[in-house]
């Protein structure tokens, strides 16, 4: 890899940029604010300001974006007015949901509403065709009526079509003549197809997908094409430009533009797979991310260093079946809003001031009291702690927001106030960091918390001991670690067909024909990418279950060709896999294929952290100042030394109350901790024993 490698990763508050020349080591880092209305202005921003620091946009060699685009799309319902063509009879699958049920916490909120279709019923219509479940044509496509159909959905004002018929994913060919006959009939209609988003069985989770492509498309499609324009206008040359996917590999930015509903979990994912990379790099296999930011939280539990996968997940009350990481994301950052609820109580998100006008302390025009507001009147923030200086809190303004929208009316003072936000916003943050750690059935003792984003040091300390974890890694630049993580992975594409068959008597041809297929889709898109063919690791694997169950387990398939022998090593690897995960298997019983699926995977140079100069243990020469830190353990303000985390040197021990102050966080050590650096710079700090 000749050139800079460069990662943009664009929150809800801030956009990060980190440049990394694998050749010499060397690295920059830029921080600026996002431009929620165009994210890509934050983004060249970003650029402009490495060009400064003497790296011309020409010498740029790679480039991968972290975007909340669709997340936000979603987040905040402002997607495409979208339409349904969907099997005639087949119109109410969508408003079922899958006839799923609202979860514990929703059914005790009761001001709870279910989440809106979106697509409704009244830009919904049926087409007159039906494939049984082999792909079989039971009912030819009436071309006449779908034409009706699409004039009809035209004149409602859509800008985007979903199709979803059944069975497509074993017969496309209805699917794609709609999309035809959609060109002709209403010209400019962006269309999506269940048989390319998401070619696997069940229906629902198929349809879901596809409408959230349809919602989500049209901004995505238009956010990407304008920041590509961009950047040709910047003078990027590179045609190695990538996103980063839900499952934390990359894919080229136009490919983003047809399926964006696979960056979903972009930016959540860069700080999952950065959180790997950490721990690995500080001997702690079993981690915990804890990405707090300035519009949400995001926990990824990584156990024995893998982070767990899945193919079902639900964002924004939306479900969704493309392949991402587990990710839990949680309304709670440093631009969460404190307010009084409908009940007369505080409460404490989920809604966030982001970037504009941003928390009531930055000076440009908020109101109302966030997180980070109370941080400042806590003494964790002080007035010049953020970006190096450049920019300066008003604690007057913060106390005024809080005044006036929460203490006041509670008759609180200021300070009993702010305790409050902080206290309610970490209880948010522990509640879900527990259920992250009873989902995998996993110990909190046994792990590190690693914790990031601008906010996550400022929490992570109190967290890790009311919850339980022992130790708390605090990268060497939290504020910008998801960019980090950009730049830590591989380029990576998964491609998925169902095939429902029993294993005994599906033959080893008709398998490698299913492989085939899904492997001349990758490697045209390792074409696209601008590698070679080589370079591109192409692995097979089968989802698999025993007869008449409804749930089915990945099995590695390993023989090219598929062969006699090789079905019988993917039976017994099946009974086995079945056997460790649930405790029981049947190598006697039959057992059917579900889905194929083809993960290809070219490694690129990866971000290496250097080891910084030893120091000999005493932080004197980083001690700044000094000032009050609000203790919740006492409801009072102790001394706390200041620390500058740049003048820090590995092996010097920190010891509590400390706040170790950086250009893009700051890190909070509580009374009775204490906190080293060690050889790479993180910081790790002993969290104490639970209260």
């Amino acid at each position: 890899m000749t050139g800079w490698m460069v990662g943009v990763d664009t929150g809800g508050t801030f956009t990060d940029l980190i440049a990394y020349r694998a050749a010499t080591g060397e690295r920059r880092a830029v921080k600026v604010p996002s431009v929620p209305d165009d994210p890509s202005r934050a983004v060249i921003d970003a650029l402009d300001e490495l060009s400064a620091t003497g790296i011309a946009p020409g010498e740029i060699g790679f480039l991968v974006h972290g975007t909340t685009v669709a997340t936000n799309t979603l987040i905040e319902e402002d997607g495409a007015r979208a339409g349904l063509l969907i099997t005639e009879g087949f119109r109410a699958v969508y408003e079922a949901r899958g006839w799923s049920q609202p979860d514990a916490d929703d059914l005790l909120d009761p001001f709870y509403r279910k989440p809106r279709l979106l697509v409704p019923q009244a830009r919904t219509a049926e087409a007159v065709e039906r494939l049984d479940y082999r792909g079989a044509v039971l009912t030819p496509l009436d071309e006449d009526k779908l034409r009706e159909a699409v004039r009809a959905l035209a004149g409602t004002g859509i800008e985007s079509v979903a199709v979803c018929y059944l069975f497509s994913f074993r017969n496309p060919s209805h699917e794609r003549r709609t999309a035809e006959i959609v060109a002709e009939e209403a010209p400019g209609l962006r269309v999506s197809l269940s048989s390319d988003i998401l070619p696997t069985i069940r229906e629902y989770p198929r349809l879901s997908t596809t409408a959230i492509d349809a919602y989500v498309g049209p901004r995505v499609e238009r956010y990407l094409l304008r920041l590509g324009a961009a950047l040709a206008d910047a003078g990027i040359e590179t045609p190695q430009l990538f996103l980063m996917q839900s499952h934390g590999g990359l894919m080229r930015i136009g490919l983003g533009a047809r399926f964006p509903n696979q960056t979903l979990l972009s930016g959540p994912a860069a700080g999952a797979v950065s959180g790997r990379a950490l721990g690995a790099l500080v001997g702690r296999p079993d981690v915990v991310t804890f990405d707090m930011g300035g519009t949400s939280t995001d926990i990824a539990v990584i156990a024995g260093g893998r982070i767990e996968e899945t193919d079902s997940g639900r964002i924004a009350g939306q479900d969704i079946g493309t392949p991402m990481l587990s990710v839990a994301t949680l309304g709670a950052g440093g631009g969460t809003v404190a307010h009084i609820g409908k009940d007369g109580l505080m409460k404490v998100g989920p809604r966030s001031a982001g970037a504009d006008p941003g928390p009531a302390c930055y000076g440009s025009g908020g109101t109302e009291p966030t997180v980070t507001d109370a941080n400042l009147l806590l003494g964790a923030l002080g007035p010049g702690s953020v970006l190096g200086g450049r920019m300066t809190l008003d604690p007057g303004l913060a106390r005024a927001a809080v005044e006036e929208r929460v203490a006041g009316p509670l008759g609180l003072d200021a300070i009993e106030a702010a305790a409050g936000i902080v206290r309610i916003v970490n209880s948010n943050m522990a509640v879900d960091l527990r259920l992250a750690f009873q989902r995998r059935g996993a110990d909190p003792r046994d792990f590190a918390l690693v914790a990031f984003g601008g906010a996550g040091p400022l929490h992570a300390a109190a967290l890790a001991r009311e919850v339980g974890i022992p130790q708390v890694v605090v990268p060497l630049a939290p504020g910008l670690n998801s960019a980090f993580g950009l730049l830590q992975t591989d380029v990576r594409h998964v491609y998925v067909k169902s095939s429902v068959a029993v294993l005994a008597g599906l033959a080893a041809d008709a398998m490698e024909d299913e492989f085939a297929g899904l492997e001349a889709r990758a490697l045209a898109d390792v074409r696209e990418e601008g590698f070679d063919e080589a370079e591109a690791a192409l692995r097979r694997q089968i989802d698999m279950r025993y007869l008449h169950q409804g749930y089915q387990l990945a099995v590695d398939c390993l023989a090219r060709p598929v062969d006699a022998a090789e079905k019988a090593a993917l039976k017994s690897r099946f009974d086995a896999l079945h056997g460790r995960v649930y405790g029981a298997s049947a190598p006697d019983e039959d057992a059917e294929t579900v889905t194929f699926r083809v993960i290809a995977e070219i490694a690129v140079p990866k971000l290496e952290l250097p080891r910084i100069e030893a120091g000999d243990g005493d932080p004197a020469r980083a001690e700044t100042g000094a000032r009050p830190l609000y203790d919740f353990a006492s409801g009072g303000f102790v001394p706390c030394r200041i620390y500058d985390r740049a003048l820090l040197r590995a092996g010097d021990a920190v010891a509590g109350p400390a706040a170790i102050q950086q250009f893009d966080s700051t890190t909070i050590v509580l009374a009775g901790q204490g906190a080293t650096v060690e050889a790479h710079g993180n910081l790790v700090i002993d969290a104490g024993d639970p209260p």
